[in-house]
């Protein structure tokens, strides 16, 4: 004798009502806020499933993510406006992963052997210095928001020609800052291994790198035009950039200063 076939509340041609917003569903989702039909009683076991799920989804695409910034990174992009998003971890939230690991790493590992030295000096532009360093440490997803967007201005501004929207300039420059995070950990052990001789340097050698990957990534993503002239107007951007964060940074120490 055969079983007759378990009824669900999500097969074809039978509908239930979503417990989330209330429409009329008979799919395995929700056509209107796109929660999942079959919703049921937690378990332990749901939840260890979920985490592992998140997890792995998690670990997956900020790897390939990763990996396509390393090894080319304009065409990334360009694909990713396009459309070539599913494998890829989001922008925003994959330069607030790195810039919270990055601003950890600094503020456990090196700043803490630099503090007396930085912030000695209470009535000079150096204990302001001090103190502003201290902040961007301990706010390091905040300061990379700022270049990101100074960036975004700039880069709107030199490559408007290129029909691009101030959107899609804000996901190419988040990328580009995600880049160069990832380039940034990667040289963070010369740093903790050389110390304090290395670790001044380490502003310097970072604006290079910046400039070095901006013209490699604006290179690849302005594909349309001559390298050349690409390269060109990326150095025109980094010098703009550089000049309005350090505006910024004057600034601030400026505020800080009066307290």
């Amino acid at each position: 004798m055969v079983k007759p076939i378990k009824e669900t509340a999500h097969k074809k041609n039978a509908t239930i009502t979503c417990k989330n917003c209330g429409n009329k569903v008979s799919d395995n989702f929700c056509s209107s806020c796109g929660q999942r039909a079959d919703t049921h009683k937690l378990t332990m076991h749901f939840i260890l499933h979920d985490l592992q799920h998140g997890l792995i989804h998690f670990d997956k695409g900020v790897l390939y993510t990763t990996k396509q910034l390393l090894t080319r990174p304009g065409h990334t992009i360009r694909e990713f406006l396009e459309g070539k998003r599913a494998r890829h971890f989001q922008p925003l939230s994959f330069v607030i992963v790195l810039a919270t690991f990055y601003g950890l790493l600094w503020h456990y590992l090196i700043f803490d052997h630099l503090h007396a030295s930085l912030i000695e000096p209470k009535d000079d532009i150096t204990g302001a210095s001090g103190k502003i360093v201290t902040w961007i440490t301990e706010h390091f997803a905040f300061d990379g928001l700022i270049l990101i967007i100074t960036s975004t201005l700039v880069s709107y501004v030199i490559f408007k020609k290129r029909k691009y929207n101030l959107a899609e300039h804000l996901v190419l420059n988040t990328y580009l800052m995600g880049l160069f995070l990832i380039v940034s950990l990667l040289v963070f052990p010369i740093v903790y291994i050389f110390g304090n001789a290395a670790t001044l340097q380490y502003g310097i050698v970072q604006q290079g790198f910046l400039l070095v990957l901006m013209c490699w990534c604006y290179a690849q993503f302005f594909n349309n035009s001559s390298k050349g002239k690409i390269i060109s107007l990326a150095f025109i951007a980094f010098f703009i950039t550089s000049l309005l964060n350090s505006a910024i940074g004057y600034f601030a120490s400026w505020i800080v200063r009066q307290f």
